[in-house]
């Protein structure tokens, strides 16, 4: 209580009566707070499930309003789950580090030697980056591709952990939770981040990534000659048991020549080869 708001109240008290009736109040303040025993904190805004992938329908130009409805979803929605537990790599990242579901990448890790993918080999409308030595070999790779009649192009190639979260969520509000994760790798999940990897396609399917590329001859030329520039397959058809993801006949991983060359003798998925 204040003066100001009772006068008459406390018109005749002395300044020692005041002085002893502010004690006890700071006693009782002090009694309840004790018998509380909990502290309040603000509480902590949970972080967004994320993880690379493309996905068996044309990948799309997200607008920040589907972000933001992915947000949402991922909040709110029944489907959305937390992310699975991961081994970062602890000796390094190398072009051969295994990048898969249960194999992450830091969130601040970028590539070194980035260089950008010349335009001539970039599917219209699209840039692209790449490690410098997997530039070289996917230069080489499309020009032979064009000699033997294909014109095969990328639409897809580096892509930050930001731009990996962002794309899972725009895949998680479109289609659903259980349903990404089988399309598209959550953030730090993704080759993509890795500068290595590229998404290839043609004008045979309208330049999107589509299942059906693996049936074109620009998709038959690539799985059967692409370890010889460098490049693995990474999502096979019929293996997603083991992958994790759908067939995805158009994601190509760089491991340079010999690595390459060796995962295809081996028979093996990437990932299984990656972790022998």
């Amino acid at each position: 209580m204040t003066e100001r708001g009772h006068p008459r109240i406390l018109k005749g008290v002395s300044n020692l009566t005041l002085r002893a009736l502010a004690l006890a109040s700071v006693a009782l303040l002090t009694v309840a707070a004790c018998s509380d025993g909990t502290t309040q904190t603000s509480p902590t805004p949970a972080s967004p499930t994320t993880t690379a992938t493309g996905a068996p329908t044309p990948t799309p130009s997200p607008s920040p309003s589907a972000a933001a409805t992915a947000a949402a979803n991922e909040s709110t929605g029944p489907t959305a789950q937390p992310p699975p537990e991961t081994t970062p790599p602890t000796a390094g990242v190398t072009i051969l580090s295994p990048v898969d579901k249960d194999h992450a990448l830091p969130a601040g890790y970028v590539p070194p030697g980035l260089a950008a993918v010349p335009g001539a080999y970039l599917a219209p409308g699209f840039p692209g980056e790449l490690r410098q030595e997997a530039v070289d070999a996917l230069v080489r790779m499309l020009d032979d591709a064009d000699a033997a009649g294909h014109d095969i192009r990328a639409r897809s190639a580096y892509r930050s952990y930001a731009e990996q979260e962002f794309t899972f969520n725009y895949w998680v509000s479109a289609k659903g939770y259980d349903e990404a994760v089988r399309i598209s790798a959550m953030a730090g999940h993704s080759e993509h981040q890795l500068g290595t990897t590229a998404d290839l396609t043609s004008p045979q399917v309208g330049w999107d990534l589509l299942e059906s590329f693996g049936q074109t001859a620009a998709g038959q030329w690539l799985d059967a000659n692409a370890h010889d520039y460098g490049f693995a397959l990474s999502y096979p058809d019929g293996a997603e048991a083991v992958t994790g993801y759908a067939y995805e006949p158009w994601h190509f991983r760089y491991l340079g020549d010999s690595e390459a060359q060796a995962w295809k003798a081996s028979g093996l998925t990437l990932n299984q080869y990656l972790l022998q």
